[in-house]
């Protein structure tokens, strides 16, 4: 959920042409979540992003590259697409995580940038427990191409 959520926010970000630094750290970050063999270290590292959709405000750099009538909804993804991961992270499973990708979902419906499936992502799936188990890097470098996910 926490890859679904993650390519919802590149999607939108490519439906707007919104491109920043941080925004694309903040993605990779999420979509790590997939490579990850410590979910405490992942959490911990974005806690330190210059975007943590933790409740921070938005840089002001970032604020003034997104068009106006985007912004509250960018800034609602972006906390949406942290909260799939992190809301129950530390206690039992929840429909939570559920509950925020579907927000995720939502907001791009609504913004019309269009919402992307999670056709590419439910054949990586391994492990029997709600977090699954870490995969490859080449799988996860399989998942961006398969999204058009391109950092350039």
């Amino acid at each position: 959920m926490q890859a679904h959520a993650a390519v919802c926010l590149w999607a939108f970000c490519s439906h707007f042409t919104i491109k920043h630094d941080a925004i694309t750290k903040l993605f990779e970050h999420l979509m790590s979540m997939l490579t990850t063999n410590s979910l405490p270290d992942w959490e911990q590292i974005g806690a330190g992003l210059d975007i943590t959709g933790r409740g921070d405000p938005l840089p002001s750099d970032i604020e003034k590259i997104i068009p106006s009538e985007h912004l509250a909804a960018f800034n609602s993804l972006v906390e949406c697409c942290v909260e799939v991961g992190i809301v129950d992270m530390y206690g039992a499973s929840t429909e939570q995580p559920s509950n925020f990708l579907s927000k995720c979902i939502d907001i791009l419906d609504q913004s019309g940038a269009g919402s992307p499936t999670a056709n590419h992502l439910n054949q990586y799936r391994v492990g029997s427990d709600p977090w699954g188990e870490a995969i490859s890097e080449s799988d996860l470098d399989n998942i961006l191409k398969a999204y058009g996910v391109n950092f350039s």
